[in-house]
């Protein structure tokens, strides 16, 4: 899974989409590649003044983003749409991963 994440952001932000969610409601377990991904993502998106974000993350999951410093990294919401909706009124268009 790592991997399908990775391409999908890689080409999001490669598009030109510099703010994004990354919707966790079907993510069960983030292991240390997983990590890497967001990590290697969040670092192209700050460098072009963009924003990653992650929603709907279950409490195992959130544990390890946590656990990892990624939650003062990111933005928390409980859903996908309430990521979405703070980051357009915030002028940003973003795309959602799943």
């Amino acid at each position: 899974m790592a991997v399908e994440l990775d391409e999908l952001l890689a080409t999001a932000i490669d598009d030109g989409m510099h703010h994004l969610v990354i919707d966790f409601s079907d993510v069960v377990h983030i292991g240390s590649d997983g990590l890497k991904v967001i990590l290697g993502s969040l670092k192209r998106l700050q460098a072009c003044g963009g924003r990653l974000v992650q929603a709907a993350a279950s409490d195992d999951v959130r544990a390890v983003l946590d656990v990892a410093g990624f939650m003062a990294l990111l933005g928390e919401f409980e859903t996908a749409d309430m990521a979405v909706a703070h980051l357009q009124a915030a002028g940003a268009g973003p795309a959602v991963a799943n």
